[in-house]
């Protein structure tokens, strides 16, 4: 099974990559593939709605064949980024599921695959995600996870939750009107919660877990061992990399970094295989500090120039020599402000990745005319 995660236009370029990485490290049948980026089939039109009142931005709307109460618990322990009145560009359903058709038909895909749209637009129904009838197109809202999680929330967890339990959902059941019966509308921790109060989406992402009468559905549909294994494996992987990021300010326990091949792509083991995505100048620089564990002066920076000119010739695409040494010059040279800049870009990129518990492992720092290093323990670095 091929599963195609397809980016809207304004889902950051980073946000997609990584969770696709995320998905792609638990290995089973189903296959999640990137879509090759072609902007000019999308369609641009979406209306504006404004949210006058938090309660009424945190309530999914029920279909009109769904008629049922909802659990009015609120689990909400968000820290609220967006203030109200809120303004929030949305589309139909239709308008979503018409940009997957339209991919479908741009790359001649089997029927059997399933594509999954990405987006930072806001939906009718005010739902995290939704499928089309045929059961093979599905939307994700990508945006405003930070306002029910906190500031702090690596939203690639709740956005690969959501793509793997509405695939899972075409295994479970036979359409898109069992699926909207089979929700509970009542929240109690599993997959199948339908949270029409959205914040008790935090209740089900803790828990992560798949109730007695769900998991009759598997057997019911004689869902394929392989397939179920995958999916477990994906939501205890996404749970474990929460747990994990929740815990680190408390036990100063940092994650483990993988760095990988002859480009040195670095990721961080323990938050479900996240990339540091750095530039060659940014790599060059980072893994100089990481080389000299005991730190370097900025002002001596010169002293290193053949270890930094190995470095970014390594890392750079840059073929001619005296590019190379051109770029090495300005980094190095004192009366520029190159290096600063630069390690500044390195360190806002760190925080924006492992945010505030874990940025004082990975970050350089070092007070103002002294030695600035990296205060990672190198046994917890692993070369591949």
């Amino acid at each position: 099974m091929n599963v195609h995660l397809l980016r809207s236009p304004e889902l950051k370029i980073e946000t997609y990559r990584n969770v696709l990485h995320l998905l792609q490290q638990f290995q089973g049948p189903m296959h999640f593939m990137a879509c090759e980026e072609d902007f000019s089939e999308f369609n641009n039109e979406a209306e504006e709605i404004t949210w006058l009142r938090k309660k009424d931005f945190e309530t999914s709307t029920v279909m009109e064949n769904e008629s049922s109460k909802s659990s009015s618990t609120n689990y909400s322990l968000s820290l609220p980024k967006i203030s109200f009145p809120y303004i929030e560009r949305k589309k139909t359903w239709e308008q979503l599921f018409a940009e997957c058709d339209n991919y479908r038909k741009s790359k001649a895909l089997p029927d059997e695959d399933i594509v999954v749209l990405l987006t930072d637009i806001g939906n009718e129904l005010n739902w995290f995600g939704g499928v089309a009838p045929s059961m093979k197109n599905y939307f994700i809202q990508t945006s405003n996870w930070e306002h029910f999680f906190g500031n702090s929330i690596d939203i690639r967890f709740p956005i690969a939750y959501e793509i793997i339990i509405w695939v899972m959902r075409y295994y479970m059941f036979p359409d898109r009107e069992e699926t909207l019966k089979g929700v509970h509308k009542k929240s109690i921790g599993c997959i199948m919660d339908f949270c029409k109060d959205k914040s008790q989406i935090i209740l089900k992402m803790r828990t992560a877990d798949v109730c007695e009468s769900c998991m009759n559905k598997f057997i019911e549909r004689d869902i394929p061992t392989l397939y179920s294994r995958q999916f477990f494996d994906i939501l205890d992987g996404i749970r474990n990399s929460m747990t994990f990021r929740g815990r680190a300010t408390l036990l100063q326990q940092p994650s483990r970094v993988e760095i990988r091949g002859h480009t040195k792509k670095i990721f961080f083991t323990d938050l479900g295989g996240l990339e540091l995505a750095l530039n060659p100048k940014e790599k060059a620089i980072y893994f100089l500090f990481l080389n000299f564990e005991e730190g370097i002066r900025i002002s001596h920076l010169s002293d290193y120039r053949n270890d930094l000119e190995q470095l970014y010739r390594q890392f750079s695409n840059l073929s001619e020599r005296e590019l190379i040494d051109r770029a090495i010059d300005v980094l190095i040279n004192p009366l520029e402000n190159d290096i600063n800049v630069v390690l500044s870009r390195i360190n806002r990129k760190i925080k924006n990745a492992v945010g505030d518990s874990l940025y004082d492992f990975y970050c350089i720092r070092g007070e103002r005319g002294e030695k600035k290093s990296i205060k990672l323990n190198r046994e917890l670095i692993m070369y591949t």
